[in-house]
């Protein structure tokens, strides 16, 4: 901590004005500091020596001693910021805001401040100048590991640091090689051999070989090592790495949907000898990990990247909650805004949902109370009274699906009906819900609507950095979350429902696994979009059934940025592909 933590806590804490003198004793100085007495005195010296305060030490035993502050907090601490931001230290101003309690006048002007350095920025480099991007993000992350990846902004982002060997291409709707230039599988789909390409390097400097992919690949088929992406690899049997740039794979049942799991940010190929190590996270990808704290990220572009370089030179992310914005924006900053500033409106794969948890005891076991549930939701209400980006009411995960299907807003007059043929007594539930502004709404309105019918919800937030916590099976009645498609539908369909990171799926007792299960492994043998889509309507037609769980709204969100900028590419996700921005000069 720096004299002006101190100064700033000390003001703040004995509620003083400037030129006005307080009564106070060393000791509640040093609890103030966190310190000793003895270092309390030296930086209350040391306060004194630089004039931004006047000590009177009381004479006596049990006499207090006078303080008069002499700098105006508003001025001292923006004049902090200020350096800070002019030193490029925008982590150190970021981290001064969330230490101190600032009144709600003074914090608004640090915000304001630090706003104006977030988006596109040209930075100091030795030999050129350098494209940067900042962005705010609203938490730390849970992991970059990618054998985990199942929150988009994790996602998003440890695609820039990792790649696998085949990608997926969302215009064609087809696997596109990548590490792997060329495969081959036998007729029975049960051996597949993949041809690496030469000198791809991992962003310390070694080669990538096919000891790198069997690495990977038996990092994930180990049950011993716990990982949620184990199944995909269940009935591989061996692997033949013989040569260094080729590695055939047999597995023991035909594997027509390898290709897809393979696209699979899971599936990334890691570096043998150094595997997923959090404290130097290492990959192939467009960008390297420079810095990784629980304030920032810095990701810089990797010179020996193996195919086309990025655009941008480093991408810079905070975690500022503070700063996040209801419309993602990418500005250019020292540019003005433009009335021909370009905007975009995303409609998310995906839906918010309630969820119930059948891994506890409870009356949420009950199809009457599930369904009485079902009904005091009217979406359209919801979707009337909160707006925002919620658009449309859902009766599928798919936007596309639910327009298929016609919604009927049922009677509330069976809702108490439902409710009398129900086990529900009037106990309270526990409705978990993760830690956002639009997620903490809905929790609030369905906790009011339920109340209204005489049921009882406590509202549990849940960070989202606890996404993977045991806690949330042990304790949620239900769980108010959301989930976003990816690209590939068809992987994002099995990932949602065979993954061990997904909610869905852990929420769902063995029972449910089972049934599901069953159906999923038809489902990734079929090779056809018609029997694919035969398949997911079977599954959602039992969750609708069964109110296993219960759709509630699809997101269409708004995205604008400069029309300085150029080679936006969205993902599905609603974040842009950094390796193709960058700033059209002459703006």
């Amino acid at each position: 901590m720096e004299l002006v933590d101190y100064y700033t806590d000390l003001y703040l804490k004995l509620g003083a004005d400037r030129n006005r003198q307080t009564e106070v004793t060393v000791k509640k100085c040093a609890d103030i500091f966190f310190c000793s007495e003895r270092n309390a005195k030296l930086l209350i010296h040391k306060m004194g020596n630089d004039q931004w305060i006047c000590w009177t030490g009381g004479l006596g035993r049990g006499n207090q001693s006078k303080i008069i502050f002499l700098r105006q907090l508003t001025p001292l601490v923006t004049d902090y910021m200020a350096l800070a931001i002019e030193n490029g230290n925008l982590e150190k101003a970021l981290g001064f805001i969330r230490d101190h309690k600032l009144p709600a006048e003074l914090l608004k002007i640090c915000y304001e401040r630090i706003q104006k350095q977030f988006g596109y920025k040209v930075g100091t480099g030795r030999e050129w100048p350098l494209d940067i991007l900042r962005i705010p993000m609203r938490r730390p992350l849970a992991t970059l590991d990618p054998a985990f990846a199942a929150i988009t902004s994790e996602t998003h982002i440890a695609r820039q640091i990792f790649d696998c060997l085949v990608n997926y291409n969302a215009e064609t709707r087809s696997i596109v090689p990548h590490i792997a230039h060329y495969w081959e599988n036998s007729d029975d789909r049960k051996v597949w051999t993949f041809y690496l390409r030469k000198g791809i390097l991992f962003h310390h400097g070694k080669e990538l070989t096919s000891e790198d992919v069997r690495y990977t690949f038996e990092r994930i088929h180990d049950s011993a090592h716990q990982l949620p992406c184990h199944w995909t690899l269940q009935s591989l049997r061996s692997m033949d790495t013989s040569h260094p740039y080729r590695i055939t794979v047999k597995f023991s049942d035909p594997a027509p949907f390898l290709l897809h799991f393979l696209s699979a940010l899971n599936m990334a190929i890691l570096s043998s000898d150094i595997g997923y190590n959090a404290n130097r996270i290492v990959g192939t990808g467009i960008f390297k990990l420079v810095k990784y704290t629980k304030e920032q990220i810095i990701l810089e572009r990797f010179h020996n990247y193996f195919r086309e370089q990025a655009l941008l030179d480093r991408v810079e992310i905070f975690f500022a909650p503070d700063l996040i914005t209801q419309k993602r924006q990418f500005d250019v900053p020292n540019l003005p805004i433009s009335m021909n500033d370009k905007g975009r409106t995303l409609e998310e794969n995906g839906c918010s949902y309630l969820i119930f948890n059948f891994n506890k005891s409870g009356v949420q076991h009950d199809i009457w109370f599930r369904r009485a549930m079902n009904i005091l939701i009217d979406r359209s209400r919801m979707i009337r009274d909160l707006g925002s980006d919620r658009y449309m009411a859902a009766n599928s995960f798919l936007p596309s699906e639910t327009k298929c299907i016609q919604l009927v807003q049922e009677d509330e007059g069976k809702i108490t009906a439902s409710l009398k043929k129900s086990r529900y007594h009037g106990e309270r539930l526990r409705l978990y819900h993760f830690d956002h502004n639009n997620v903490r709404e809905d929790a609030e309105w369905i906790r009011n609507r339920a109340a209204q019918f005489g049921i009882s919800l406590d509202l549990v937030p849940l960070p989202l950095n606890q996404f993977y916590s045991k806690a949330i099976i042990e304790d949620a009645d239900l769980l108010l979350a959301g989930e976003m498609i990816e690209e590939n539908v068809e992987l994002g369909v099995v990932q949602l429902f065979c993954n061990q990171s997904s909610l869905v799926r852990r929420f769902m007792n063995d029972t449910q696994k089972r049934r599901i299960d069953q159906l999923m492994g038809r489902f990734i043998q079929v090779e056809n979009s018609g029997e694919w889509k035969s398949m997911f309507r079977t599954i959602e037609d039992m969750i609708r059934d069964r109110r296993l769980l219960l759709y509630l709204y699809h997101i269409r969100r708004e995205v604008s940025f400069h029309e300085a900028l150029t080679g936006i590419e969205m993902n599905a996700f609603g974040w842009a592909n950094f390796s193709k921005l960058w700033i059209k000069q002459g703006f």
